[in-house]
């Protein structure tokens, strides 16, 4: 409930913040080759996403804030841009997933970024409401298995790259579970 109800007010506060200090707050970040990592997309935003060549999508907001937003990006704007969607429906604020879900969101973006040309290359978005919490702990963690690296340093590459990521208790137990679950599959 208290996460409905501040949709509105904290959405509003990451649009400021965006408008305002653009430099220090911006609405996506660019990760690495592959990974951009940003707030919730808005229509308005559609050919800056095709310039950035985007080619998939991993969504992890509640399907109310999707229709909550005014011109949000929904799953079929993306399909119908032949943009691969995934889902990982998290909890505004403290939400988190499964390993599962959290490796099937890995695996995805592997794949997608798979799909690029020597040349050219296919980044995916990464998204929640402000890109700071849910869609930060997904790419976190596909940093983790990218590079193979402990939290700690994924986390302090993460903010290198986007300032504003924060996680809370929740998001560490998660990250953390996904770490030992990298562990255990190593060959």
């Amino acid at each position: 409930m208290f996460a409905a109800v501040a949709f509105y007010p904290s959405l509003t506060y990451n649009i400021i913040r965006n408008y305002l200090q653009p430099k220090r707050w911006p609405w996506y970040s660019r990760i690495d080759e592959t990974v951009l990592l940003g707030a919730l997309p808005f229509q308005s935003m559609t050919k800056e996403f095709l310039k950035e060549n985007v080619g998939g999508v991993v969504c992890c907001t509640e399907d109310y804030e999707l229709r909550a937003g005014w011109r949000v990006m929904r799953e079929s704007d993306w399909t119908s841009r032949s943009i691969a969607f995934h889902r990982v429906p998290m909890k505004d604020f403290t939400g988190t997933t499964s390993v599962a879900n959290i490796h099937g969101a890995v695996e995805f973006i592997n794949k997608i970024g798979k799909t690029g040309k020597s040349v050219y290359v296919v980044v995916l978005y990464v998204h929640c409401k402000a890109g700071r919490s849910r869609s930060a702990m997904i790419v976190l963690c596909y940093v983790m298995h990218k590079k193979d690296w402990m939290p700690n340093v994924a986390f302090d590459y993460l903010t290198m790259k986007r300032s504003q990521v924060i996680f809370r208790t929740e998001h560490w137990k998660s990250i953390n579970d996904y770490r030992q679950f990298l562990d255990s599959h190593k060959h």
